[in-house]
């Protein structure tokens, strides 16, 4: 489906006039682009695993909109990745010529100079495909250190220059699936996850993802991993990145599975228990999960767990002690907080 993008430039000043001109004209669905740094509580407020990198304040900013291309023949419609452009593209009804669209805007701001000391904007616009912007993302996700001798780099990136010789280089293509390391909560448990690994580590990672936990603790020197998530595109996006990996298909497994409705089913998929049972979800998760991981880990093994706000910690720390596990290790980064804890005997079912 073909939209036009307009861009109005303008002033991080007068954006908010110029946003407020927009929504007379009915176009609630405007992003606003600029270099003005995130306060702390919006940096909190963003839970992403690609980090923002604004650059030096220029003053400058970049209000964008769509609307629908006159000439569109198809429905067919692709998200562009932000829940309020997508639901005003799917909503929009404000369909007419551009050169239109843009004089009335223009003669709106000049009207409003009168009374207002607002810099006249420039507004461009162009015909795009929504097709396009499923890949959109790519561009601020670069290699980095998630460790000292640890770089996760996507794909389509070249290794980075201050790589050494003995790194452990992580491949990782997310796609639609969620984990590229960065987010703290996946830092959290794979510098933990790490910590715990030998030779003849099995690994249980519920909820994988992109599968780069997984997949990191094999490249640490685990044994092998059983991944499962209620995402088939997870599924098919860890088996892919651990062949990007090099990593042989005989120490991997990903299925799709819902180990809170089918502990059953995926237990006797899985054959047999786990050194290490890992799961970077959410604290609403980890708490009911903790009833019954423990029937997935080995006498005396461990579950970590992690995704769990500062806040929430207490509760989940409670499940866990509820259901027969010890606490070993307490972790945290920003506002997450990841758990290592010892399965007792008296925690089997």
């Amino acid at each position: 489906m073909k939209w036009i993008r307009y861009d109005i430039h303008t002033t991080t000043k007068d954006a908010g006039i110029i946003g407020d001109i927009l929504t007379e004209y009915g176009i609630g669905g405007y992003e606003i682009s600029d270099h003005v740094p995130l306060s702390e509580k919006e940096e909190k407020m963003m839970f992403t695993d690609i980090p923002a990198n604004p650059g030096p304040d220029d003053g400058l900013s970049v209000l964008t909109f769509y609307t629908e291309a006159l000439e569109n023949e198809t429905t067919e419609f692709y998200s562009t990745g932000s829940s309020l452009r997508d639901a005003e593209m799917e909503n929009t009804t404000l369909r007419c010529a551009p050169e239109e669209l843009i004089a009335s805007i223009q003669e709106k701001i000049c009207q409003m100079q009168k009374f207002i000391p607002i810099k006249t904007p420039e507004i461009t616009h162009c015909i795009q495909d929504d097709s396009l912007w499923k890949d959109k993302w790519k561009e601020n996700f670069q290699p980095f250190h998630v460790a000292e001798d640890i770089i996760i780099k996507p794909t389509w990136e070249p290794l980075p220059g201050d790589a050494k010789p003995d790194d452990i280089i992580i491949e990782i293509d997310p796609g639609s699936a969620f984990g590229t390391g960065t987010h703290e909560t996946t830092k959290l448990c794979l510098l933990t996850l790490r910590k715990y690994i030998t030779p003849d580590t099995t690994i249980l990672d519920a909820g994988c993802g992109s599968g780069i936990l997984a997949i990191a603790a094999l490249l640490c020197g685990a044994k092998s991993a059983f991944c499962l998530d209620i995402d088939t595109t997870a599924v098919s996006g860890t088996l892919e990145n651990a062949a990007k990996n090099h990593i042989d298909n005989s120490r991997i497994t990903a299925i799709h599975a819902n180990i809170l409705e089918e502990s059953s089913s995926v237990k006797k998929h899985c054959g047999g228990t786990f050194h290490i049972a890992v799961a970077n979800i959410l604290a609403d998760v980890i708490i009911p999960l903790s009833d019954f991981i423990g029937d997935f880990i080995r006498e005396d093994g461990i579950f970590i767990s992690s995704g769990i706000l500062a806040e929430k910690a207490d509760a989940v720390e409670n499940a866990l002690l509820k259901n027969h596990f010890t606490i070993i290790d307490k972790n945290t980064m920003g506002e997450w907080v990841a758990f290592v804890a010892k399965k007792n005997t008296s925690s089997t079912h």
